[in-house]
């Protein structure tokens, strides 16, 4: 029994069972446009870095599904499956100081990441995931990397708060303070420089 359940950019992600346990598989598809090699590399590539970064950001303190396989062939990843909601299909719905307490979660999940040096690359909500006991999930680290610079961190911001410019308009200010809050809490003065870094990412772009 397989039962896709998201398709991405990049991928599809399928819920599966195996040995009597629900799991997903997520399965990097081809892409028509690219030379067949580079399309197999970057596939690999990414398959490959995904497992090992979903494994760092656990480390790290960050709740991400445990990996149970992974076919670099196939360009899969068999993980834990976790029954939820993707946080941006709920928060419109949430009373106010859930959806701050959410955020602040998000600000600090990627706090957790920051001080490891590691950056998620696409830290959207719709890349958060609440499950049924209002635990906060991260996933989809298929662009995240190691070794992060300021300029790297203050990206990763600059994307959280373009994603509640564009995708929770209405509620764009309340989710930003609550979740800069959570990440300036969890990584004290180290907030500073990534935080400056990000509102000079948002000039530039107003000038290009």
């Amino acid at each position: 029994m397989e039962e896709i359940i998201a398709r991405g950019a990049e991928s599809i992600i399928l819920k599966t069972e195996r040995w009597n346990r629900i799991f997903v598989l997520k399965w990097r598809q081809s892409k028509p446009y690219l030379f067949r090699d580079i399309d197999s590399q970057l596939r690999k590539t990414r398959t490959s870095r995904e497992c090992k970064m979903l494994s760092v950001a656990r480390a790290l303190g960050v709740s991400t599904p445990a990996v149970y396989a992974v076919d670099l062939d196939d360009y899969t990843i068999l993980m834990d499956y976790i029954e939820g909601s993707q946080f941006k299909q709920i928060a419109n719905s949430l009373p106010k100081n859930q959806l701050k307490k959410f955020c602040s979660e998000f600000g600090t999940s990627i706090a957790l990441l920051h001080q490891g040096d590691v950056v998620h690359g696409d830290p959207t909500t719709s890349n958060v995931i609440i499950d049924s006991k209002s635990k906060l999930w991260l996933v989809d680290f298929g662009l995240s990397e190691m070794n992060a610079t300021v300029e790297m961190k203050g990206v990763d911001l600059h994307l959280i708060h373009r994603a509640l410019e564009t995708t929770h308009w209405d509620l764009q200010e309340c989710m930003l303070e609550a979740t800069i809050k959570g990440y300036s809490d969890t990584i004290g003065e180290e907030a500073k420089d990534a935080l400056a870094r990000m509102e000079e990412i948002r000039e530039r772009g107003r000038y290009h």
